[in-house]
């Protein structure tokens, strides 16, 4: 509770202690109506203007909608303690406890951390001792102040009641709030889980893109240069152009092998070999399809690539070799694999003729694509022939060595 004005919405345990302090009241003034004699050379229109003070006057800083800690205190302080002087200090009248009691469970129930400094001393001590005086018996008065005391703790006991409520709502409602943060945050979080499922998608489609014209582009190549040759010699060497397109055929069936898988999803069946054997093999096919002479080496000491890593460098040497022969129409290509540390680079040179355009085709501007993806680089060099080159950083400490 503050000692401040604050908004005070009334719990059921103010009501309670509404309840009990009006009932208080009116019994008292019931009681000293019926028993006048008792209140001595106090009249009773005298006290019940003190009681109407005591009882009216506080309500001014505690009632429902607003509360003052301290006009409260201070209230009963001097309605309290004025009418407990006069009773006893000046009257000599002796009405018990009555007078007081009340007002010591309020100020239980009201009292702070900041006020008890100065409620304690005044309230527990300074207003019971003015009685001490008007008493025969010191053993009177000390059972009397164990009701005050008693009535004390009783407020206090309300308070922390109160106290306990007002901490639960709040945590209710602290609860609440971030019950609502949270369905908040769900469904922003579900919005990102949809978009990162349509861009998945979407990068899947293209993916699959490149690999179908990677695919098709290399093995079409393949068989479409075969085919031209062997319509020359299919007049002058019927056995030898018999053969070609026996191979063509089988190179055919290979690349649709190839186009299944990738449509669905199958890896290549060399996956698990050497990036060296895998490199090495299509560019032994694509020699022996296209009769290109190519030569292919490898330098540094071989480790186990990651499969991406390995699927990548498949897919750019096939877009490479296609490239140097439809395009540039080469008659000699040569195919550089470098190990480093931390990196693979992969050149490949043809002597065919310069691109028109320094600007990549859509094959190879989809493999720049890739290589930018995981952190690679691409470059070409028109001098003597083309040369294109790809480099790959590579983390050994998250795969094997072989």
């Amino acid at each position: 509770m503050e000692t401040t004005r604050v908004a005070w919405h009334w719990t059921r345990t103010d009501w309670f202690i509404f309840a009990l302090r009006s009932s208080w009241y009116g019994t008292g003034l019931i009681y000293y109506y019926v028993e006048q004699e008792q209140l001595g050379q106090l009249s009773y229109q005298t006290f019940f203007l003190f009681t109407s003070l005591g009882f009216f006057l506080p309500l001014f800083f505690w009632r429902p909608h607003y509360f003052h800690v301290k006009h409260y205190l201070l209230t009963e302080l001097v309605v309290t303690g004025a009418f407990s002087i006069l009773v006893n200090n000046i009257l000599g009248v002796y009405l018990s406890t009555s007078v007081i009691l009340m007002p010591m469970l309020m100020v239980g129930y009201m009292m702070t951390r900041d006020t008890s400094k100065w409620t304690i001393p005044l309230f527990l001590i300074a207003i019971p001792l003015n009685r001490i005086w008007t008493m025969d018996h010191s053993f009177t008065f000390f059972i009397q102040y164990i009701d005050i005391l008693l009535f004390f703790s009783i407020g206090i006991g309300f308070n922390r009641i109160t106290a306990s409520q007002k901490r639960f709502k709040q945590l209710l409602a602290a609860n609440a709030q971030q019950l609502n943060e949270i369905e908040q945050q769900n469904k922003v979080l579900q919005h990102y889980a949809n978009e990162i499922e349509r861009l998945a998608l979407t990068e899947e489609r293209n993916r699959m893109a490149r690999d179908l014209h990677d695919t098709i582009g290399h093995h079409f190549t393949s068989v479409a240069i075969g085919l031209d040759a062997a319509i020359f010699m299919i007049d002058r060497q019927p056995e030898l152009a018999k053969e070609k397109l026996a191979t063509l055929s089988e190179v055919a069936r290979t690349g649709l092998s190839e186009i299944r898988r990738t449509i669905h999803q199958i890896a290549p069946a060399d996956e698990e070999s050497l990036l060296t054997k895998q490199l090495e093999k299509l560019t032994l096919d694509f020699s022996t399809h296209t009769e290109t002479p190519i030569d292919y080496e490898w330098s540094g000491t071989e480790y186990e690539a990651p499969p991406h890593i390995k699927h990548v460098f498949q897919r750019y040497l096939q877009e490479c070799l296609t490239n140097a022969k439809r395009h540039g129409e080469a008659t000699y290509i040569r195919v550089s694999l470098h190990f480093q540390p931390d990196h693979l680079s992969l050149s490949i040179y043809n002597n065919g003729k310069a691109m028109s355009s320094a600007t990549p085709g859509f094959g190879l501007s989809k493999m720049k694509q890739r290589l930018q993806e995981i952190g690679g680089t691409f470059e070409i060099k028109q001098e003597d022939g083309v040369t294109i080159r790809c480099q790959i950083p590579i983390r050994r400490d998250s795969f094997g060595s072989n």
